[in-house]
């Protein structure tokens, strides 16, 4: 046994027991005790007597007076004790490593047990990670990963790393716990493995640099020592231009004289008729060997381009000969060939999706790019698979997407499609800057339950249903995660489908027609329905998953901002592949991936000082004004920064990364903190949120006019941002205030700062103003409506509203129940009438005579006031509740009358003469009602179903072809009235808005309101002015119009 002995000294605050303690992996299995082990009292290490336990002890010690800034002394008192059970015979770690191990901490004692020193490494990482001002809390810990396989594919072939930038990033791997480094070492731009028997591989292709043989084995010990494989990746037969260069006669077609410098998929390609090229490739791959320990070695075998093969001759005989139909084909046997060689080798195949395409052995390791679906599809055919869809980090995504990313995903229940009654689908696509169009279908689903369900479908592609799709009328909106990222949609439906996509924090213009519209259940789908996601009914899918791996692909990536780009993003991928598939708060990882990535950037992380140096490259003595604006901006997402470039024609390496994109994080943390501070605002309206939100915005409003002043030059490519954010910095603090004070704003400001935002939305210097997205929910909510008349003039059930020909206001319920107040245009109120005992007014209309009806809901009446008289002008007993009115000219009444305890309802005619006739018994919750200008239809809503309703009105007032008018997937319908365009205007309770349809349903505008819980609406006489009863505030609001 060895002892060091150790003393921190500091002065230490108390860590209470039951906080929990900042964790990135969440362990399996946590219990906190009362009690702290405090490092000041000094300590020793007990630990088995072997090099890698040394050598992880050391670095322990020396991490943790980094971390607490302290010097160590040799005053032991207490102990930290480390028991291995089954102690490994490699220095080099096995690939199914046991990285189990238990933590318990009391006051006097550490223990740390682990089954292997790998399972020790893991444990000094979680034990760092628990020390807090010096104290670590008393627990019982039991931790082992989910996943054997949690890689980080680095990308060195196209643009160089230096040999100490690889080493810096196993030191961050292995603070997260990630087990393989895969080395991207060749591809068309470049070959950075040393051959000593082929040095014309290096030599040419390796100018830029290249990794000694010597190094790699010193990298492989050194990601050894931290209990991390080494995966060597020579890409075959295609991505093989530097190869080429050197050996040009093992190519199918003469190529470049140099390496390739433009990025994408280029045709070099070997010749798989050459015996040459295998004996080459067994020499080669032996030299590998000798290097690379591990017992994988990846080839690559990806986007292989089939020109130089068919347009050879002897190739294509040579594939009639041996009776390969294809390109494909010719591909699989150029694998089996390879196959043998690394067998030989005492090595297994690793390579990415399209080494299935043949009959290679299932001991193959498949690495998938192409997503979830492909993987599952490779593991249930028995072969072992890694993903990497969903956590490429070289596309910039939030790190929510990647968190949301399970390579084994828990099987979701799907929609019962046994119960769609209708049905309406689309064709839609949308352009890129490179690459073909993206096409796919869209199919929105109604079930007999009145919910909504949309089903996507891209070419090429399995269909899939969004999450909580949010249907507005003809506006459908949802997010989504594919291949490309999140995925966040807001679409027109009708005959066409028009709207935006976008893909990350970008936008893409979508354009579609309709396929068909309201088809019934019986008519087939156009978009096959998903089937139950039961990939893995018996687990022999998932023994086929061993992991995932985040690819860091290098067109975009220097040593000089690696780390912005790799992490802290990559420490969300970390903690998806340790912890169990049901750690997934989004808000608790965001917490511990900012603590974290501070804490490590005291030791090997370094994003933040790359920033910094960014940033001070660019504006110099302004780096800090640079900075503080810069946390407003993300880079593009997705590959848009690529294809940016590729439409500029600067899509290759010697395109400068010096801009400021470069230096910019996948996503802002004070853009994340800025949303969360305005929705507590927007829920609770406490003054301090308030305070500190306009304190930010005053921040980054500050920052860019001091930017704009200075005049640098290496800055006025960016004038245009800055002036922007300026602009939209002061816009957000007048919205802040408009919706504090309860005022409108002007609608010219309105549809300015509608502009302004729609403009920081667009790639602008390959950046997007992130800020516009919690300034859009500003705006959103941000009123059209003052309060006319006071909160608490009406009770809480106000309603009515009707306006009579002087233009005075009528609404139910003044300060009582069982009234009708009067409220003139000046805005005074004042009570109208009492009505009778037992009655309760709803709905309120005029007839052209001038007289009052009113929905009597507890008497089960429509009573009529005319001429200083109120009188029952109708009554039956088997009215639920009478609820709203609609008149025609020629005074015919129309009542909904919904049954609130069953969520039904009836729909009612009233004669002139009062006589009342049940025209429907059959509806949902019926509520709002109104009759068309041209009296011609009437609409009524469901409050609860959340459609509305169109009938044909007939000659002789009878309802006919009742007709879907529009459907909300959220929120309830109220009080409805239509102008004199034939536009209809519903109150959406709950939702505090307004929307505003036209008379073909179309969602033309939401008029939002200063509370939730609008009840009913009523237009003046001159249709100027939009009156608004609201429940929560007994109060009247009125819209400008």
């Amino acid at each position: 046994m060895r002892f060091i002995c150790c003393s921190i000294l500091l002065l230490i605050s108390t860590v209470s027991a039951s906080e929990p303690p900042n964790l990135l992996p969440v362990p399996t299995r946590l219990v906190l005790q009362q009690g702290e082990f405090d490092f000041s009292s000094g300590f020793n290490i007990d630990a088995p007597d072997n090099i890698l336990l040394n050598q992880a002890t050391e670095r322990f010690v020396q991490r943790l007076a980094l971390q607490t800034g302290v010097d160590i002394a040799d005053t032991p008192q207490q102990t930290l004790r480390m028991t291995v059970t089954d102690a490994r015979q490699s220095n080099i770690p096995v690939v199914q490593m046991n990285e189990q191990y238990q933590l318990r901490i009391s006051q006097h004692e550490i223990e740390l047990d682990a089954t292997t020193e790998i399972g020790v490494l893991r444990g000094l990482e979680t034990l760092l990670q628990l020390e807090k001002n010096g104290k670590a809390p008393a627990l019982q810990l039991y931790d082992a990963p989910r996943f054997s396989w949690r890689g980080v594919l680095l990308d060195p072939a196209r643009r160089f790393l230096p040999f100490p930038t690889l080493l810096r990033q196993l030191d961050i791997m292995a603070a997260v716990k990630l087990n393989v480094l895969h080395l991207h070492l060749t591809d068309d731009q470049g070959w950075r493995f040393e051959s000593k028997r082929f040095p014309r591989l290096h030599q040419l292709g390796g100018k830029q640099g290249y990794y000694t043989q010597q190094q790699l084995r010193q990298l492989v010990q050194y990601a050894a020592e931290r209990g991390i494989r080494v995966v060597p990746e020579i890409d075959l037969p295609g991505h093989t231009t530097a190869l080429g260069v050197a050996y040009p006669e093992l190519m199918s077609q003469p190529g470049p004289k140099q390496p390739e410098k433009h990025w994408g998929v280029h045709p070099a390609v070997l010749d798989p008729t050459n015996e040459a090229v295998y004996d080459f490739l067994t020499e080669l791959i032996t030299e590998v060997t000798t290097v690379f320990p591990d017992p994988y070695l990846h080839i690559g075998g990806d986007e292989v381009l089939s020109e130089h093969w068919l347009g050879s001759a002897h190739i294509v005989k040579f594939m009639q000969q041996h009776q390969l139909a294809d390109a494909t084909a010719l591909h699989a046997y150029f694998n089996q060939r390879l196959h043998s060689i690394l067998q030989q080798a005492g090595r297994t195949m690793m390579g990415w999706d399209e080494i299935t395409q043949g009959s290679l052995p299932k001991s193959v390791l498949v690495q998938s790019w192409r997503g979830v679906e492909s993987l599952h599809q490779a593991a249930a055919e028995g072969y072992d698979t890694v993903l990497s869809t969903g956590y490429y980090l070289d596309q910039p995504q939030f790190a929510a997407f990647h968190y949301r990313n399970d390579p084994a995903p828990a099987n979701r229940p799907l929609p019962d499609l046994s119960e769609l009654t209708r049905w309406s689908a689309w064709h839609f696509d949308f352009e890129r800057l490179r690459g073909s169009a993206i096409t796919g279908k869209l199919a929105l689903l109604g079930l007999t339950d009145g919910t909504v369900h949309a089903l996507m479908e891209f070419d090429g592609r399995s269909p899939v249903f969004v999450q909580q799709p949010v249907l507005n009328a003809d506006k459908l909106s949802f997010r989504i995660d594919s291949w490309m990222g999140p995925l966040t949609a807001d679409f027109t439906l009708g005959e066409t489908l028009q709207g935006k996509l976008i893909v990350g924090n970008a936008p893409y213009q979508v354009n579609g027609s309709a396929i068909a519209l309201q088809q019934r259940a019986d008519k087939k789908l156009p978009v096959a329905a998903p089937v139950p996601y039961t990939y893995d009914t018996d687990g022999s899918t998932t023994q086929h998953i061993l992991g995932g791996e985040m690819a860091l692909w290098g067109e975009l990536v220097t040593p000089d901002n690696i780390d912005i780009r790799l992490w802290p993003n990559g420490f969300a991928v970390a903690e998806r592949l340790w912890s169990a598939q049901d750690v997934t708060d989004e808000d608790s990882m965001y917490q511990r991936l900012g603590w974290l990535n501070q804490r490590l950037n005291h030791f090997s992380l370094q994003n933040i000082r790359q920033q910094q140096q960014g940033y001070t490259a660019l504006a110099g003595e302004h780096s800090q004004a640079l900075a503080t604006v810069s946390e407003a901006f993300e880079p593009a997402h997705y590959y848009h920064r690529l294809h940016q470039k590729s439409a500029a024609g600067i899509y290759h390496q010697d395109a400068p990364l010096n801009l400021l994109a470069d230096f910019l994080p996948a996503e802002q943390s004070a853009v994340r903190q800025f949303e969360q501070r305005l929705q507590l605002w927007l829920e609770q309206r406490q003054a301090v949120d308030k305070h500190w939100l306009n304190e930010q915005l005053a921040k980054w409003q500050t920052a860019a006019s001091g930017l704009l002043a200075t005049n640098v030059a290496t800055l006025k490519p960016y004038n245009s941002l800055m002036q922007q954010l300026a602009a939209l910095s002061q816009s957000g603090q007048l919205m802040l205030n408009s919706i504090e004070q309860q005022k409108p704003l002007l609608k010219t400001k309105r549809d300015s700062i509608a502009l302004q935002l729609e403009q920081a939305a667009t790639i602008q210097h390959e950046i997007i103003i992130a800020l516009h997205r919690p300034l859009q929910k500003l705006l959103e909510h941000t009123p059209h409506s003052h309060i006319w008349v006071k909160a608490g003039t009406f009770s809480g059930a106000v309603e009515g509203p009707a306006v009579d020909t002087a233009g005075n206001l009528y609404a139910v319920n003044f300060a009582t129940a069982g009234t009708v107040g009067k409220v003139s245009a000046d805005g005074s109120a004042s009570r109208y009438i009492t009505l009778a005992p037992g009655s309760t007014g709803n709905g309120i209309v005029f007839d052209e005579n001038g007289a009052m009806y009113i929905a009597d809901y507890t008497g089960h009446n429509i009573l009529r006031y005319h001429n200083g008289t109120l009188d029952t002008f109708s009554h039956n007993k088997t009215m639920n509740q009478p609820n709203d009115l609609a008149i025609m000219q020629n005074g015919t009444l129309f009542a909904s009358d919904p049954n609130w305890a069953d969520n039904s309802g009836k729909l009612w005619r009233i004669s002139r003469n009062g006589q009342s006739e049940l025209m429907r018994a059959d509806m949902g919750t019926t509520n709002g009602i109104a009759v068309s200008p041209d009296q011609q239809f009437l609409y009524v809503n469901e409050s609860v179903q959340r459609t509305v309703w169109r009938f044909r009105i007939l000659p002789d007032n009878s309802l006919a072809d009742k007709t879907l008018f529009a459907r909300f997937s959220e929120y309830g319908l109220d009080g409805m009235r239509t102008d004199s365009q034939g536009n209809l205007f519903i109150a959406r309770y709950g939702k505090g808005v307004v929307a505003k349809l036209d008379k073909n349903g179309n969602l033309l505008q939401e008029y939002r309101l200063n509370n939730a819980l609008p009840t009913n609406v009523a237009l003046s006489r001159d249709e100027k002015t939009l009156y608004v009863t609201i429940q929560q505030c007994g109060c009247i609001e009125r819209i400008a119009l």
